[in-house]
């Protein structure tokens, strides 16, 4: 298996959220996201490139390979989540909520992603600021 480090995994997911809108990423629109340099993207690009997880010929377009796309699919799928729970049950701003969640995504366990998918299912699910919220969520752990 394949370890990231967070930067890369940054720049993967960013790619994945590109290549949403079309099939192919070009390194100018992923510095842009990333908010660096091109000589810096392309470096990051080369990286996951002979991580095998994207390919990109010379100076031409990025393409997510199979292992990429599904990686960069679960990296995004832990950042919505994340993002989710800091705006619904915490209440933060989105856009502060949308930075916090991309230092929070990396290293967070399978099974602290699976209780807090629950617990936004709880509160979301059961009347709105209702107190038997906590109550579902303790429930639905003890069903897991």
């Amino acid at each position: 298996m394949i370890r990231l480090t967070a930067k890369d995994e940054d720049y993967l997911e960013t790619i994945y959220r590109i290549s949403k809108t079309g099939d192919t990423v070009g390194v100018t629109e992923v510095a842009k996201a990333r908010k660096v340099t091109v000589p810096t993207a392309r470096t990051a690009v080369a990286r996951l490139a002979k991580d095998g997880l994207v390919r990109q010929q010379h100076y031409g377009k990025i393409i997510l390979n199979p292992s990429g796309k599904k990686l960069g699919e679960e990296i995004f799928a832990v950042h919505r989540v994340l993002r989710q729970f800091l705006t619904d049950a915490l209440l933060i701003e989105p856009q502060h909520a949308e930075q916090e969640a991309c230092r929070m995504e990396h290293g967070l366990s399978k099974t602290t992603l699976r209780r807090l998918k629950l617990f936004l299912e709880a509160i979301n699910n059961c009347g709105g600021g209702d107190p038997k919220c906590l109550s579902t969520y303790r429930k639905g752990l003890m069903a897991k």
